[in-house]
């Protein structure tokens, strides 16, 4: 597939802030600082639509993205280790289990 158009479109914490729409989702997951953002930015051919960081923890919200107006790819935060406060990291949980 050519990858014609990508675009941010939102962050959320909680499902009444996710994008209201029928199109598919592909969601990255996995633990704290292994890449999932910047493998989003590889698989799209571009530097810097997903926010990179060395530091674990960069990803603190769901982000989604649309490719192509067809689809959105959905970076998750990591997983483990990373160097947020203790009250963020508890709203992770619910955040990825809606």
């Amino acid at each position: 597939m050519k990858i014609k158009s990508t675009a941010f479109v939102v962050s959320g914490l909680k499902p009444s802030q996710y994008p209201l729409s029928d199109r598919p989702e592909i969601a990255f997951a996995g633990r704290s600082n292994v890449g999932k953002s910047s493998l989003i930015n590889a698989m799209l051919g571009v530097k810097k639509l997903v926010k990179t960081g060395a530091t674990p923890g960069r990803t603190q919200m769901i982000n989604f993205f649309s490719i192509n107006d067809r689809f959105f790819f959905v970076d998750l935060p990591g997983y483990g280790y990373a160097k947020v406060p203790a009250e963020v990291q508890k709203k992770w949980g619910p955040m990825v289990e809606t």
